[in-house]
């Protein structure tokens, strides 16, 4: 029985998911194409159909990593909830994606130095992401009216803080789920909203 075709799309998800667990594995340096493409069940030409160079890869699984994150953000701030609610809401929705996705979140946060090429796209990234965060505040017009005179002050902080705390989670996997998002929505509702309502 002949196998069934991949659609395009579907391969690129295929690809995505192999380089993300050898990436978050081995790092940038220490994954190979080789690997990557065996995992995926393809050829060479295959992957380079869809991704011109490791490099292009990389910076691809850092993308979808990111916009997961930050579309999960967005979501959970969209509720119609109050302000501290909803802020659980997104910790819980980030911390769900690093339980459920260490290797991706591994790439996000690796900060990669091989190539300046490399630096600059994973800034680039990062800086991506602070933007949509510090977006996200600016929809919620209680915490909006909080936030610095440079909009994503904010959302550097947020950003950085909750990064800084899932990777001492990881290092600290016995420390209960629930006892990192309390943690962390204390120290958000701290900076960006105590005392308001909603």
């Amino acid at each position: 029985m002949a196998r069934k075709r991949l659609k395009a799309a579907q391969r690129r998800e295929r690809i995505l998911d192999a380089a993300e667990a050898a990436f978050g594995e081995r790092g940038y340096a220490g994954a190979s194409v080789g690997e990557i493409v065996e995992a995926a069940g393809i050829t060479k030409p295959v992957l380079y159909d869809h991704f011109s160079s490791k490099h292009e890869l990389f910076v691809a699984v850092m993308e979808r990593a990111r916009d997961e994150l930050t579309a999960r953000g967005a979501a959970a701030m969209s509720e119609d909830a109050p302000a501290r609610e909803r802020i659980r809401h997104a910790v819980e929705a980030f911390f769900d994606f690093v339980e459920q996705h260490p290797s991706a979140v591994r790439v996000l946060f690796a900060s990669p130095r091989e190539t300046p090429e490399l630096a600059a796209d994973s800034r680039r990234v990062q800086a991506e992401a602070t933007v949509r965060i510090a977006g996200t505040l600016a929809t919620t017009p209680r915490l909006a009216r909080r936030r610095a005179p440079v909009p994503e002050l904010y959302g550097e902080f947020l950003k950085a803080g909750l990064h800084a705390l899932a990777d001492w989670w990881m290092q600290h996997p016995d420390v209960p789920r629930r006892r990192i998002v309390d943690a962390a929505v204390d120290l958000v509702w701290g900076a960006l909203g105590e005392g308001e309502a909603r």
